[in-house]
């Protein structure tokens, strides 16, 4: 005979799993996102439209041979 005690348990075993579950399926979506985002930006035209802070560069410095 079960004890009092594990009928509580249970619901909560029940609910950390789905927990667990759906965590898991937010963090590979989160990587797959980053990776793909990772990857957009080594396109100069999409990196422009993600990204203004290439146009704030300005004038790379040449240093002048003597």
């Amino acid at each position: 005979m079960k004890s009092k005690r594990d009928f509580r348990i249970q619901p909560f075993i029940f609910w950390s799993d789905r927990v667990e579950r759906r965590l898991k399926q937010v963090l590979w979506f989160l990587v797959v996102l980053l990776l793909l985002c990772q990857t957009a930006l080594q396109f100069p035209s999409i990196r422009s439209w993600l990204s203004e802070t290439d146009q704030w560069e300005g004038i790379p410095f040449e240093r002048q041979s003597p």
